[in-house]
């Protein structure tokens, strides 16, 4: 084999050294790994973890508080989470209840004088309210990371982020495992993102196939009637194909335009649902 004077073997036909081939491919794993949609697929995955976690906690912790106020409602989990952290049926203070439950603090604290629930001592519902301030704190991380999520939604995918919202954005890409592979999704594609299981249940059994994933949580998909749905969604994720590519190849802001047309079909669908009836 010849070598050069500095001891390493010439390159022949255009190959590629050993190190030049590593340091090739370090640098584009290094540039696919800080890539900024990255980030946003992880942002999505860390708010979908702390959903669920917050959720099995939140369960546990009704279960938990219910041997002890079984009667106590309240009309949302944030609700019931302040409720065990000022609730006292030995003290109850009537001021600490009226200002999270207003004009119910009364009726919770009738229940609360003839409520059949265990008594707990002190150290028990200590432990109750750590469980609480525990759940608060994650729901607190949640709304942060999802902000930090929406702020890179619009810098990585602007034109999607515009369409369909920061969120909707963020984990459409995170489902189709990043911005550039997306922009190779056609329509139909990005129309099923997020139903898989039904489109293979669709495939393998010939059950109906989905006529929507992810973007029905847009509104204008998720509130419109189930009969004109299928076609509002279709509408969307042929502008979101397109916003999609600018968004990674070209990065010219077109939303503007992509929106409009959008919504004025989805207009359209809705008042040729409306005539027929």
């Amino acid at each position: 084999m010849a070598f050069r004077a500095s001891g390493k073997p010439k390159n022949r036909g255009g190959r590629l050294s050993r190190e030049e081939f590593f340091a090739k491919a370090k640098k584009k794993v290094k540039a696919a790994i800080s890539s900024r949609d990255n980030l946003l697929v992880q942002s999505v995955s860390a708010v979908d973890e702390l959903n669920k976690a917050s959720n099995l906690l939140f369960e546990r912790l009704t279960e938990w508080y219910g041997m002890h106020f079984p009667e106590f409602r309240a009309s949302e989990p944030k609700k019931y989470v302040e409720g065990v952290l000022v609730l006292d049926r030995k003290k109850p203070d009537e001021q600490a209840l009226t200002s999270v439950f207003g004009p119910q603090a009364q009726p919770i604290m009738e229940k609360m004088r003839s409520s059949v629930g265990a008594e707990l001592s002190d150290e028990d519902l200590e432990q109750l309210r750590a469980l609480a301030r525990q759940i608060k704190s994650l729901w607190e991380l949640r709304d942060s990371i999802e902000s930090y999520e929406a702020k890179i939604a619009k810098e990585v995918c602007p034109n999607m982020a515009h369409i369909a919202g920061p969120e909707l954005a963020a984990k459409l890409v995170a489902q189709a495992g990043g911005l550039q592979r997306m922009a190779t999704f056609p329509a139909s594609t990005i129309q099923v993102l997020g139903a898989e299981k039904a489109l293979f249940k669709h495939l393998k059994s010939g059950s109906r196939p989905p006529k929507h994933g992810l973007i029905f949580q847009h509104p204008l998909v998720g509130k419109s009637p189930k009969k004109i749905r299928g076609k509002i969604a279709r509408a969307l994720a042929a502008k979101l194909a397109i916003a999609c590519k600018a968004d990674a190849l070209s990065h010219n802001f077109i939303a503007d335009r992509l929106k409009e047309r959008f919504e004025e079909q989805a207009r359209r669908i809705m008042e040729q649902q409306k005539r027929v009836g």
